[in-house]
Order: structure tokens, then C-alpha cells, then sequence
């Protein structure tokens, strides 16, 4: 097994012989790495781009907004329209890769407007040996995943960004919002915000990792296992402000534990 080093050695000279290039940042622990190594390592312009849509809460716009910065690359705010998808709105189980072929495709084209040659994105080895359908729109699109390709997993790419003192090095995983809904169940933009308006609030409060699951009039809360305690101790306040969103029903998943999940 590769050691560390030699991932990280792999990853480099992978990226030194890349010009001009588009990274598709999230602002995340992988694509964080992944455009301070661009930025570090391509011959070439680096450009990082966000998609913006409800899909993704409007603070982790802001924090790319701000890692893009410290890094000291051109960042580009492209807006995505996954929502005028009738197909994509339906939600159905292949939702990841019909998702990443509307946003893949627009990144592709923004690469060819800016004259950039490689557009990648922070896919890591753990995701290879997952089910990720959004994967098989990043193929057709010839967009490559370096961190991948170079063989780091999501605990490298950790200790790498701790070791290189990016803040990005802890931050809990954050998928995006429509994977708090069930498949099958129609996306529209207000269920979307009611889920995120919840999840800011829970965040405020002090609760760390945590996703706000939507079934209809029913919230499922799911947190740490060290956290459960105080949002029972917190359960009226936590239900008046939920209800308030738009929830009948606040409840939180017992069975769930999200310490140490990605």
C-alpha cells in the first residue's frame, strides 16, 4: 500500500502536468485540498467555480466564497437550474447522476468559454467504493478526479489539509440537501428551504453534524451520539422553532448516530 507520501507525490505530479485549469469547489475538506494543490502544483491559470442553487445551503456559498480567497484564486459563482428538471424534481433513485450531468455539463461549458483545458473534481478513493451515481456523469463529460485517481481516501486528504493548515481539515461532511429526502418525494424549493432554515437553527444551537430528515409533516432529526442528550434536554424549544418551519411533527431518530460518518 502506497504510503502517504507517495499519494500525495502521485497527486502532484498528476497536477504538474495540467494547464489551465477549472476546479469544481464545494468548499469542502476534498475540493478544498484538491484547488490549494492545483493552485500549488498546474503550470497554468487555476479557476475555482461553485454552483449555486437550493440545493446547497447559502452559508457553504459564503464559506467557498472565503477558502476560494484564501487560496488566491479567481472564483466563479455559476448558477445551476437542477429544479427546472422535471425529471430530476420527480426524485428518483439515479436523482445523484441526473443532478451532475446538469451541473458537469455546465461546468464543461464554462471550461471551454475560459480556454481552460481540465476541469476536475474532488472525488476521493472512498467514493469509488461507493454507490456514486453522479461519478458516471463525471466519465461522460471526461471530468477527472485526481485525488481519486491518486489513490487518497477522505482520512488522507484530512491529515494532508491539517499538515498543509487548511481550516477545512475538520469539517464535517455536508452532503447536499436533497439527500434528507426519501426518492419518490417531489423536490420543490420550499420544502428544500424548510430543511435548510432547520438545520441552520440546529447548527446555531451548538449541534455540530447533524441532518434534518423530511418526511412530509414529520422532521427526523439525526445527530452524534454524544448530542442526543442535550436535544432532548432542548426538545421544547427545538419543536416550537421546527413547527414554526413548517413541521406538524418533531422527532428525533434514536437509532441514528452520526459520529465519525462522512
Amino acid at each position: 500500500m502506497d504510503s502517504l507520501h507517495e499519494k500525495e507525490r502521485h497527486l502532484e505530479r498528476k497536477l504538474e502536468e495540467m494547464e489551465d485549469v477549472l476546479v469544481a469547489f464545494s468548499g469542502g475538506v476534498d475540493s478544498t485540498y484538491l484547488l490549494f494543490k492545483t493552485k500549488e502544483r498546474a503550470k497554468g491559470r487555476v479557476v475555482a467555480v461553485t454552483a449555486i442553487s437550493p440545493l446547497h445551503p447559502l452559508q457553504e456559498i459564503e464559506a467557498a466564497k472565503t477558502r476560494a480567497k484564501e487560496v488566491g484564486v479567481e472564483h466563479i459563482l455559476l448558477e445551476s437550474k437542477e429544479l427546472e428538471s422535471v425529471e430530476f424534481r420527480a426524485n428518483p433513485p439515479h436523482r445523484c447522476y441526473l443532478c451532475r450531468r446538469i451541473v458537469y455539463g455546465d461546468f464543461k461549458e464554462l471550461g471551454d468559454k475560459k480556454g481552460l483545458q481540465h476541469v476536475l473534481v474532488g472525488n476521493n478513493r472512498d467514493d469509488e467504493e461507493k454507490a456514486r451515481p453522479g461519478m458516471r456523469a463525471a466519465v461522460e463529460y471526461d471530468i477527472h478526479s485526481p485525488l481519486q485517481e491518486a489513490g487518497l481516501r477522505k482520512n488522507d486528504i484530512r491529515q494532508l489539509s491539517m499538515q498543509a493548515g487548511l481550516s477545512t481539515h475538520d469539517k464535517p461532511a455536508l452532503p447536499c440537501l436533497v439527500t434528507r429526502f426519501r426518492y419518490g418525494e417531489q423536490l420543490t424549493l420550499p420544502k428544500l428551504e424548510q430543511v435548510e432554515r432547520s438545520e441552520e437553527y440546529l447548527h446555531l444551537l451548538g449541534f455540530k453534524k447533524l441532518r434534518v430528515r423530511y418526511h412530509g409533516e414529520i422532521a427526523r432529526i439525526e445527530l452524534e451520539s454524544s448530542m442526543m442528550e442535550k436535544a432532548i434536554e432542548m426538545r421544547k424549544e427545538i419543536g416550537t422553532v421546527l413547527q414554526k418551519l413548517g413541521f406538524t411533527y418533531v422527532t428525533l431518530d434514536l437509532t441514528s448516530d452520526l459520529t465519525g460518518k462522512e
